[in-house]
Order: structure tokens, then C-alpha cells, then sequence
């Protein structure tokens, strides 16, 4: 494409979410967006976690840019690829993110695929955008992949930039009314991880390399978005781990407290690294985490198996490091949530229950803890993943399109070939123990709803939804996880509920008729303010 003088070239940058998954800051886009204006690129952006196909504008675009991960996104970016495609077939198509990344031969294997660009997109974009300006040669190009003739040319890799030399002054308005209806906004501080979990992408694509910016530069930030925007609430999960420094992440808290910064913040955090944080720094850590205004915390431990642990997923965690981190969490008051995976190869009925004895550890008494069981996910390049290829005969998708209709999680327990069938589907089955507090003992619905709104308000609010979260504890209890009707039967009715409300009840019933039995079965919308207006009237 040659632009003609006082021609503005166009690029569309896509994140092709769901609507199930809603609003997220596509946070590469943007820095990518960022960089293609510096050299007077105009830029659009179609985000589908909120946005439809609908709302794709076609346009003589230099090239259109699509962000892919493994799974539903892929299929999504897909769609917009065949329309633009459609559109005018000589419209460059590049898709980035971790999948591509990751096998961007295979991505390129796709008709509606011209390039790839392997790792960070904010210099390949812009060289990318030069030699399409001028019709360049693409060879030159540090990280890309590309076709030349039907030929897959995968040219060498791009160094990796200073974190420090990242603008964080991003185009945020290109997410238009969904960006200034957001009241958390996040900052992004650092990328890759220096571990080797079994199940992670990073090994292979930052090869455990890990970056950040300085302390200095993280509290320049916040205190720009915080200037600017007028957000008080932020997080740093949009990377892959936030405390590998905890000397850093000491700094910028404190920084956060002598500034006199009325902030709220959520990351995640490893337990070993905490474990050090707490070695060097004793109580203080937590107290300037909490003070500085920390309300979340999430981790994962993946099992409570130690042997699962070293052998199997190399987490370089230990148990007992676990229990220590969940207990100073609970002393110091700070809300947090801890992840476990089950499904792993190899895994046994004892290594399952030695999971539920460190659920049941961590838990006892513990009501700022939020736990959730998930099914393994086996993603691509991982080492778990060649594992399952090598030694279990696992077959995976073999093309991009197959990769969109990759089910995460997986839908069937016969897609499991490295466990008995009989464990699969058990496995299966406690994984829906996470739709529910299955964790807590309530006394009583009050207390069930207390603790949705003070600690998790992503469950429901509703009597039903109550029983279902005892009943799921005594699951838990008696370890049975047999015909497990009553979850799928509960999100029927849950469809149903709300089909009934939005159509039917709310139309036809008087106001307060309809208030009244909207809180008998709960409310997702419901705002604390009114739970506590409820609880000052009852």
C-alpha cells in the first residue's frame, strides 16, 4: 500500500473476547496502538468482549491486527479475518499473542493468516507498518513470521525492550464507554517469569525470562492514572507474576504509603515468593501490603500433593510454605483467593485427598479465603502438554482452526487419555464445586450472604444459591462426588430465573412484588450499598 500525501494510514486492531467473558483491558493491543501512533498511524480498535461482528467497520486498512489465545478467541478472530478477507481480499491480516507466538508455522497454515508476529508487538508493529507503507521488503522485519510465494519464512527474533522505556500514557479511549465505565484500572509492571510450572506457556515463549520497571516507575505511573483518570482501584494481574522482586514490590508500596495515595490493588502472587517476602521483611510486608491498600491477593498452589508438586508440575513450592502464607494472610485480614488444579497425569485418589487436606487446612476458620478446583487445561508447548503427546497418546488440534474449537476447560472427561475414565469423571465433577463457597460452613443465609458481598461477590445472592453451596460443603465432606445433577439442574434454573424475571415477572408484577422476590432469589447487580441498606431495615 503506497499513501499519497495527507493520507492517514489505517490499522484495526481486534481482541476478539466473548461476550461470556465481557469487558478486559487488552492490554498488548493498546501498547501496540500506542506505537503505531507515534508514526501516525490512525487506529481503531473492535473489542468482541463487548463490541459484535456488527460493529466491524470496513475500511482500505494498511493491515488489520488480531490478538489470539488458545481456544474460543482464536474461532472469534477467525470470523473478523473472513469478513475483512471478504472485504478486500489484499488487506494484510496479522494475528499476535501467546498461541500464534507459540506456533506461528502452524498459525501461518491458515488461507486467512499473512503474518504473525512472534512475542512483543510494539517496534515489529511499527517496522511491520513502514514497509507496508512503502511496499517493502519484509525479510528485514525482527520477529515475524510471514509468507513469501506460498513459503513460510519465519525471520529472527526481536531483542526485548526496557520496561522502563514503555510509555504508559496508552490510547485508552480507544475502548470508548467500556474504558470510562471501568472503576479498576490496571498497571502493568513487568513480563515473563522466571519458573517452569508444567502447565505454563512461559518456559517456552520467554524462554524464564523475567522484566520489570523500577519501583520509581510503577509509582510514576499509578500516580499518572490515578491524576488523569481519577481510578482508585487497580490491579497488577494483567502479568505473569508481580512479586519475583519482593525488595520492588516492598518499594513501591511503601512509596505508596509515604505519598499519602488513596489507593485500592489486586495482584497475584507465588507462595515461595511470599515466603521470602516474609523471611526478609517479617510482619511489615504485611502490614505495608494491607496499609497501601492491598483488599486481594489470589494464588495458585495446584495441589496440595507434594509429590504432584516436584515431579509433575514443578511448582518449586512446598506445602508447607502454602499453610504459612494462607495463615499470615488470614492474621493480617487481607481477602485472597488460592487456585488448585486436579486432573494432573499421574495423579491418584491419595494425591486428590491430600489436595482436599490442604483445602480443608487452609480454610478452617478462614473467612477472608476464596477457593476454587479446576480441571487441567493441557495448552500448547507446554511440558505437561508434550507429556500427554508423548507418553499418553493425547491427540491435540493439528491447525488454528482446530485451536479455536479447543474447549477450555474441556467439556468431556473422554477427552482425558491419561487417567482411568471412572477418575476423569470424578475429576470432572469436583471441578463444579468451584461455582459455589463449597469451602465455608455457613450458620445461616445471612451469613452466606455476608459473605458473598464481603469476600467474592461473583456467586449468587440467592436462598437457592445458599443451599447449593451447603450442599457442595457436604460434598466435600463426605468426599462424594457422584451423580452430580443438582449444579447442571441449578443453571438451568438460573437461565430460566432469568428469562422469567427480565420477560415475564418484571412486566408483569407490581414493583414491590417484584423488589421482594428479586432478593428471595438473589440478585448478581445487587450493590453492597443496598445489601447493607437491607441489613440496617431488617
Amino acid at each position: 500500500m503506497i499513501v499519497t500525501a495527507g493520507q492517514r494510514p489505517k490499522v484495526l486492531l481486534v481482541y476478539p473476547g466473548s461476550k461470556s467473558m465481557g469487558f478486559t483491558f487488552p492490554m498488548g493491543l493498546l501498547y501496540v496502538a500506542q506505537a503505531l501512533r507515534k508514526i501516525g498511524i490512525e487506529v481503531s480498535m473492535l473489542h468482541l468482549g463487548v463490541d459484535t461482528i456488527g460493529d466491524l467497520k470496513l475500511d482500505r486498512y494498511l493491515f488489520v491486527g488480531i490478538s489470539m489465545l488458545t481456544g474460543e478467541i482464536i474461532s472469534n478472530g477467525l470470523e473478523v479475518a473472513r469478513i475483512i478477507k471478504g472485504y478486500d481480499p489484499d488487506i494484510p491480516v496479522v494475528i499476535g499473542g501467546v498461541h500464534p507466538s507459540l506456533l506461528p508455522e502452524e498459525s501461518l497454515g491458515n488461507p486467512l493468516v499473512d503474518i504473525v508476529v512472534v512475542g512483543e508487538g510494539e517496534k515489529t508493529a511499527q517496522e511491520l507498518a513502514l514497509s507496508l507503507m512503502d511496499n517493502g521488503d519484509l525479510s528485514g522485519i525482527k520477529g515475524i513470521a510471514w509468507k513469501d510465494n506460498g513459503k513460510v519464512v519465519i525471520n529472527p527474533k526481536r531483542e526485548l525492550l526496557d520496561m522502563d522505556e514503555i510509555e504508559f500514557d496508552v490510547p485508552y479511549e480507544l475502548l470508548g464507554r467500556h474504558f470510562y465505565s471501568s472503576s479498576t484500572m490496571p498497571v502493568h509492571t513487568s513480563r515473563g517469569c522466571p519458573y517452569r510450572c508444567g502447565f505454563c506457556y512461559n518456559p517456552v515463549l520467554n524462554k524464564r525470562r523475567y522484566r520489570y520497571k523500577s519501583a520509581e516507575r510503577v509509582i510514576a505511573e499509578i500516580e499518572y492514572l490515578h491524576g488523569k483518570y481519577g481510578v482508585h482501584n487497580f490491579n497488577f494481574d494483567y502479568e505473569d507474576e508481580f512479586f519475583v522482586d519482593p525488595k520492588r514490590a516492598y518499594e513501591i508500596f511503601k512509596a505508596v504509603i509515604d505519598k499519602g495515595l488513596k489507593i485500592n490493588w489486586s495482584a497475584f502472587c507465588r507462595f515461595n515468593t511470599f515466603d521470602r517476602a516474609i523471611e526478609r521483611f517479617g510482619d511489615d510486608f504485611t502490614d505495608v501490603l494491607k496499609k497501601s491498600g492491598c483488599y486481594y491477593l489470589s494464588f495458585g498452589a495446584e495441589s496440595g500433593s507434594q509429590r504432584l508438586l516436584d515431579d509433575v508440575i514443578e511448582k518449586d513450592i512446598k506445602v508447607e510454605q502454602i499453610v504459612r502464607t494462607i495463615d499470615r494472610m488470614k492474621r493480617a485480614g487481607i481477602m485472597h483467593r488460592v487456585s488448585f488444579i486436579c486432573c494432573f497425569p499421574t495423579e491418584t485418589e491419595e494425591d486428590l485427598e491430600q489436595t482436599f487436606g490442604c483445602m480443608e487446612r487452609i480454610s478452617k476458620g478462614n473467612r477472608k479465603i476464596v477457593l476454587g478446583i479446576f480441571k487441567l487445561v493441557p495448552l500448547p508447548c507446554t511440558k505437561i502438554y508434550d507429556t500427554l503427546k508423548k507418553d499418553f497418546g493425547f491427540k491435540s488440534p493439528s491447525s488454528l482452526e482446530e485451536w479455536g474449537r479447543y474447549k477450555i476447560p474441556s467439556e468431556s472427561f473422554e477427552d482425558v487419555t491419561w487417567l482411568p475414565k471412572k477418575y476423569a469423571k470424578k475429576c470432572f465433577n469436583i471441578a463444579l464445586l468451584s461455582n459455589y463457597p463449597f469451602h465455608q460452613d455457613f450458620r445461616s443465609y445471612r451469613d452466606y450472604r455476608d459473605f458473598v458481598f464481603n469476600i467474592d461477590s461473583s456467586y449468587g445472592t440467592g436462598y437457592l444459591d445458599y443451599l447449593m453451596a451447603r450442599l457442595q460443603r457436604w460434598r466435600l465432606k463426605n468426599r462424594y462426588f457422584g451423580f452430580m445433577a443438582e449444579p447442571v439442574l441449578f443453571n438451568r434454573l438460573i437461565e430460566l430465573r432469568m428469562f422469567l424475571k427480565r420477560y415475564v415477572l418484571k412486566k408483569y408484577l407490581p414493583a414491590p412484588v417484584y423488589e421482594r422476590l428479586k432478593r428471595w432469589f438473589g440478585k448478581n447487580s445487587w450493590t453492597l450499598q443496598e445489601h447493607k441498606d437491607a441489613q440496617d431495615g431488617a
